[in-house]
């Protein structure tokens, strides 16, 4: 007799098909390949960027969910809260992304090496790109790294001049927690040089 066919696409189940297929969710698309696509980097150890427990990976242990950063409860969590600052820094910047970065990805804090929140409250790093605020920070002086890819993290007189100091502080207070802004030529710039959750919704 003979044995069935696997579907394509891999044992998961899933099928074939010409894009990636998501979990209603929240959790990692089932195409991994792309996954890596939407969410970053592949870290060191074979994972994708991210986490997901509100108050942090306490233990710094594996995450539950590779597609949702340290700090957050779950996907919904991060969808609500991200969508609501992308979207009103779109206001002003039409084309903008953005993506998380630093230890709210890779759940270790790049200086210490000290597990996110363990001790203190750690910060996000908001990874934002797009032709209009890139000029636009040309254009008001803002100071770029030596190869013109990306600012250093905003002042606040940088987020003044760019009119976003009110969406940043709102989007600390919302978090609990420092937000800080870098801007990069494209995202696809921000995943080369650094691990990355893209907000791909």
């Amino acid at each position: 007799m003979a044995k069935p066919k696997k579907p394509k696409g891999g044992d998961d189940g899933t099928g074939g098909g010409s894009g990636p297929r998501r979990h209603r969710t929240g959790d990692a698309p089932q195409n991994v390949p792309r996954a890596q696509d939407i969410a970053g980097e592949t870290l060191g150890d074979g994972r994708l960027g991210g986490g997901g427990n509100r108050g942090g990976n306490q233990g710094g242990g594996a995450r539950r969910n590779p597609n949702v950063p340290e700090g957050f409860r779950d996907f919904q969590d991060f969808q609500q809260y991200s969508t609501r600052v992308r979207d009103r820094m779109r206001e002003q910047y039409p084309d903008l992304d953005m993506g998380f970065q630093g230890s709210a990805v890779t759940g270790r804090s790049a200086d210490s090496g000290a597990p996110f929140d363990q001790g203190r409250t750690s910060d996000y790093d908001l990874a934002v790109s797009g032709e209009s605020i890139y000029a636009a920070a040309r254009e008001r002086g803002i100071t770029f790294r030596g190869d013109g890819v990306s600012t250093g993290p905003l002042s606040e007189a940088d987020l003044h001049a760019l009119g976003l100091d009110g969406i940043v502080a709102d989007a600390s207070a919302d978090a609990g927690r420092p937000v800080h802004l870098m801007i990069f030529r494209t995202m696809d710039d921000a995943v080369a040089r650094r691990p990355t959750i893209r907000v791909w919704f």
